[in-house]
């Protein structure tokens, strides 16, 4: 989890290649989309087939009120005696604590991942194929860790997990890489990463082990699939667009380069370009100049 911030602090120490981030940009108007979109489209997906597969909702017995109609939590969970309301309560209580600790660990993989690898891809190979390779890359980042154990799920082998899982994690990058393309905010596709990890199956922690056989694989594949069409829909429309060519173009250090764009721009309004420079590397300076040779 720490290890692409990590790697980042490095890099930056030996190379003065800091990450691209605006510490104070938060557009609020994508918060709903880094909160619900991903686990909104894999509920919708998967809660489906596993009704279907179940046939029915299979809800711990806990979840039903018993005679003195009080709900009786789990000693695992430490909820004790609940009235509905209680409950309610604390389902939901439950839920924010648990955004909140998955974005706050996020951020530490985003820094890395969306944060400083993107915005250098997307400089050289442009915004929709850098969100796809950033993906395929973060994705197979986590196999050493299901190999070994560290991240498992009940049930499955390490090799199991290890050639299934990470091409569930390559769809979800599409979403969070778009969030970034849209954004450029640390904040929203640390959000999103923490959304999907708390609430990417939150309803399913309330469920029974399923009976059904390969229903668990069923549904995980309804939610990739699903989200992949979501993903590619809107990399689809969202990259290449205006978002990518503003009419003045201004680089600096906090603002990612992308050469097609410069290129664009050099052959159509040259003058409009805007390179300051202090805060931008010599290489940089270097690629651009060949650029416009």
């Amino acid at each position: 989890m720490f290890l692409p911030a990590i790697a980042v602090l490095i890099v930056n120490s030996a190379m003065n290649e800091a990450p691209r981030v605006q510490w104070d940009r938060f557009p609020v108007t994508y918060l709903p989309a880094a909160l619900f979109l991903i686990p909104g489209v894999m509920h919708a997906a998967m809660l489906p087939v596993m009704v279907r597969l179940e046939r029915g909702w299979q809800w711990e017995d806990w979840l039903t009120a018993q005679a003195d109609g009080l709900y009786h939590g789990p000693p695992s969970r430490g909820w004790g005696t609940l009235t509905l309301q209680e409950l309610v309560e604390h389902i939901l209580v439950n839920a924010v604590v648990g955004l909140l600790i998955a974005s706050f660990l996020s951020f530490f993989e985003e820094i890395g991942w969306r944060a400083w690898l993107l915005p250098r891809l997307i400089y050289r190979i442009g915004p929709r194929r850098a969100v796809m390779l950033t993906a395929v890359i973060w994705g197979f980042w986590h196999v050493p860790f299901q190999l070994s154990g560290i991240q498992h799920i009940d049930g499955m082998s390490p090799v199991k997990l290890a050639l299934t899982l990470p091409f569930g994690i390559m769809i979800t990058g599409l979403v969070i890489g778009w969030l970034w393309l849209r954004t450029q905010s640390i904040w929203i596709v640390s959000i999103a990463h923490g959304a999907l990890n708390a609430w990417g199956q939150y309803a399913f922690k309330f469920m029974k082990d399923s009976v059904a056989p390969n229903s668990d694989g069923a549904a995980g594949t309804a939610g990739s699939a699903a989200l992949l069409i979501v993903g590619i829909v809107l990399l689809w429309r969202t990259a290449p667009s205006s978002e990518f060519a503003p009419r003045s173009l201004s680089l600096n250090a906090r603002a990612a380069p992308r050469p097609h764009l410069l290129l664009r721009r050099l052959r159509t309004n040259p003058e409009s370009l805007v390179i300051p420079r202090d805060g931008l590397s010599d290489s940089f300076h270097r690629r651009l100049e060949r650029l416009m040779a």
